[in-house]
């Protein structure tokens, strides 16, 4: 049985694979969106977005996002994948082969 199958099927595995591919999403989107700040700030015709919230000054701001955006990276989808793996794992180990 594939993985994918499994997920269809099992709804233990669903929640996982749902935090998953959202904390990838969140951090493709993130990363998109604070370089475009960065790059409209590095532009003199430019400025900071207005429809992202600041706090303090600029750089303060691009610090406290960039800081966002690797705890996403580098904490919360790789506890994600291991739960997901966790998950597959007692799903594989109850299942047997008939």
């Amino acid at each position: 049985m594939s993985l994918l199958q499994s997920v269809r099927t099992e709804g233990s595995l669903r929640r996982p694979a749902f935090a998953v591919v959202l904390l990838i999403m969140t951090a493709l989107v993130g990363e998109f969106v604070l370089t475009s700040a960065i790059k409209g700030v590095l532009e003199e015709s430019a400025a900071f977005p207005v429809w992202l919230p600041q706090f303090g000054t600029i750089g303060q701001t691009i610090v406290y996002y960039s800081r966002a955006l690797n705890f996403v990276q580098l904490i919360l989808i790789p506890l994600a994948l291991m739960w997901l793996a966790y998950a597959y794992g007692q799903y594989s180990a109850t299942q047997t082969d008939d």
